[in-house]
């Protein structure tokens, strides 16, 4: 497959240019629409959330609110995360309302994006925050942010995976949120319905994304993933499983929490994040980045699904990527691709900078495909910082995916 730089197709998304101070996140792709939200104010103290409703080919969807924007004046305070399933005519939603710790629910017509004012009162049920949830408090160094980074799960939006199973996930500061399609906590979800923090020796672990965990091709629960430090030691990665009733699975790792401060192979390479993980292939492939300063680089590790390390892949050891473009490196996606997989690199802190994305595909043994691309490797023209990297049958040809804030990229494979 040759690397073409022409080949890529740019769509930048008509999004309406309010003020936001949501964490940038990609459009996500429900029932054939692309939909993209932020917080926002539509005056100053009438906090607001901006929800906008693309085709496929990145145009607004004129039918819904107002040139394809609906802006829903949240209660009280400044939202976030909104996160939203089908059902029937209706998008059921949720946001954190992070300030009081209470939760909204409300519903909108999924046609014209009307708020439903028969749902909860006036439109809008609060629920607050389970009191018997413990709250744990951050980490010195650590910021009060969930973010996400992709999830192939059909259905999902906003920040952690949905299912079709009459639920609504609702991301909250380090986890998630369970509630039915009545704006009820579900309280089979770890008894209070949410589980906003795995813990390790009796300390919370910073949660940066959270996906999908199967039995076969059966929701089981979810794998959380993300950083750990405490005091000046070293940056830990980890990531823990729990079920679908939100328990922590035993016999995942070491007592439901995959956890280290080296990946194995590398014993000099220190600060170890999990950016984000896909499982596929029965396996649990990590991503990241190691070490700190301008020598970081990008990471995968294959787990088995019992949280071991699989001797298989790269002969047990982490894979790890530096690239001439970034003088720091991550590796921010991992998506299946036949018996391999596909992983995006970037560099670590972009910010507004336009920069490459580097793509590599591995085969099934870990091993660079020096088939794809240039010697096993896919480079983007500059864009802006990508989030998620998919890839998609479109007219009998697979295509690569790049979705960041506020545009798509494809590329035919």
């Amino acid at each position: 497959m040759s690397n073409n730089p022409a080949l890529w197709t740019r769509i930048d998304l008509p999004l309406p240019e309010d003020d936001t101070s949501e964490i940038a996140r990609p459009p996500y792709l429900v029932g054939g629409f692309y939909y993209s939200s932020k917080n926002s104010e539509a005056a100053p103290g009438e906090p607001t959330m901006v929800l906008t409703k693309l085709t496929p080919d990145g145009a607004a969807v004129e039918a819904f609110g107002e040139h394809g924007t609906v802006r829903i004046r949240m209660p009280s305070e400044q939202a976030s995360w909104l996160c939203f399933v089908e059902n029937g005519d209706h998008l059921v939603c949720g946001v954190a309302l992070r300030a009081t710790q209470h939760f909204a629910l409300f519903r909108l017509n999924k046609t014209s994006g009307k708020l439903d004012q028969a749902f909860g009162d006036g439109g809008f049920k609060l629920e607050p925050y389970p009191k018997d949830e413990v709250v744990f408090p951050l980490h010195k160094g650590t910021s009060p942010c969930h973010e996400t980074y992709q999830e192939d799960t059909a259905g999902y939006a906003g920040s952690v995976p949905q299912f079709a199973d009459g639920k609504l996930r609702q991301a909250v500061n380090s986890g998630l949120a369970q509630f039915d399609l009545q704006g009820n906590l579900d309280k089979s979800f770890n008894s209070t319905g949410m589980r906003r923090f795995f813990t390790w020796q009796n300390q919370p672990l910073f949660t940066l994304a959270v996906v999908a965990r199967y039995a076969g091709e059966d929701h089981a629960g979810f794998y959380y993933c993300g950083m750990h430090r405490v005091g000046n030691k070293d940056v830990q990665a980890w990531v823990g499983a729990c079920d679908k009733n939100g328990a922590v699975v035993p016999g995942f790792a070491q007592e439901g929490v995959w956890i280290v401060n080296r990946l194995p192979g590398h014993p000099d390479i220190a600060h170890v994040s999990v950016y984000s993980a896909v499982q596929a292939h029965d396996c649990l492939y990590l991503v990241g980045n190691a070490g700190s300063g301008t020598g970081d680089s990008g990471f995968v590790l294959r787990l088995k699904l019992d949280g071991s390390v699989d001797p298989s892949f790269n002969d047990g050891q982490a894979v790890i990527f530096k690239r001439p473009e970034f003088d720091r490196t991550k590796a921010f996606a991992v998506t299946p691709h036949d018996s391999g997989i596909l992983i995006g690199c970037a560099h670590t802190f972009q910010a507004n900078d336009q920069l490459p994305t580097a793509i590599v595909r591995l085969d099934a043994n870990g091993k660079v495909d020096s088939s794809f691309g240039d010697n096993g490797w896919l480079l983007t023209p500059a864009y802006p910082e990508s989030k998620t990297l998919l890839t998609f049958a479109s007219g009998g040809q697979q295509i690569i995916e790049l979705r960041g804030e506020k545009f798509l990229a494809r590329y035919p494979l």
